[in-house]
């Protein structure tokens, strides 16, 4: 049963070889959240955890076993600023994709290298990691994800908070812009994390609330 006592066990905590190092200068795992995912296989899906660090780099972790200091199933570089702010992951057709706020540092076009970040999980042994798609705009805030049924026509949503201060939409399979809303003339606040619901986009600001038709 789970419960919120300390665990020495390998099977239980995971991290980097060098943490240490990376405490000392504030660049650890703990500026965003991990992510369990289902990596979708022939022998069904692949169970594991997707942290990413201040370190700029993405950690895919088994889920069963999350290897104590250093065992991480991959590792990789994936941006090239500390990474913060909650992901937002999304199904593909052989993957899981992973959007997260932060310039990348393998970007398949360069135009696309500063604002969100778009990684592509595949299963296997080990698990496959690369950037599908990075899409440009300036500001901090968090990614969602919409679809029409739960996976088909992801869109990704993010807000360019204490930058160009815009909502951004981008196709969630290639990264094509779709959607670049007007300055929002209230204050947003870095970091900051939009809302669907009711087939609207609704964004909080300092005393002010902001909605967005999704559609018809």
């Amino acid at each position: 049963m789970p419960d919120l006592r300390h665990s020495a066990k390998t099977t239980d905590f995971f991290a980097a070889a060098d943490w240490r190092a990376l405490d000392a200068r504030d660049a650890d795992l703990g500026g965003t959240n991990p992510l369990p995912l289902d990596l979708p296989s022939a022998n069904g899906p692949q169970p594991v955890v997707l942290a990413l660090g201040k370190d700029e780099h993405a950690y895919v972790l088994d889920r069963r076993d999350l290897g104590g200091f250093g065992g991480s199933l991959a590792a990789e570089q994936v941006a090239t600023y500390p990474i913060r702010t909650a992901p937002a992951a999304y199904p593909g057709a052989d993957s899981v994709y992973v959007a997260f706020e932060g310039r990348g540092a393998h970007c398949p076009t360069p135009q696309g290298k500063g604002g969100v970040t778009v990684l592509r999980l595949r299963a296997g042994t080990p698990p496959a990691l690369d950037t599908a798609w990075c899409g440009a705009f300036l500001g901090a805030g968090a990614p969602i994800v919409t679809t029409t049924d739960g996976s088909a026509n992801p869109i990704v949503w993010i807000l360019g908070a204490e930058g160009d201060n815009r909502l951004h939409g981008f196709r969630g399979d290639t990264g094509e812009a779709l959607f670049e809303g007007p300055p929002l003339v209230a204050g947003l606040r870095h970091f900051q994390t939009l809302i669907a619901a009711d087939g609207r986009l609704f964004i909080g600001a300092d005393g002010r609330l902001y909605a967005f038709g999704l559609g018809p």
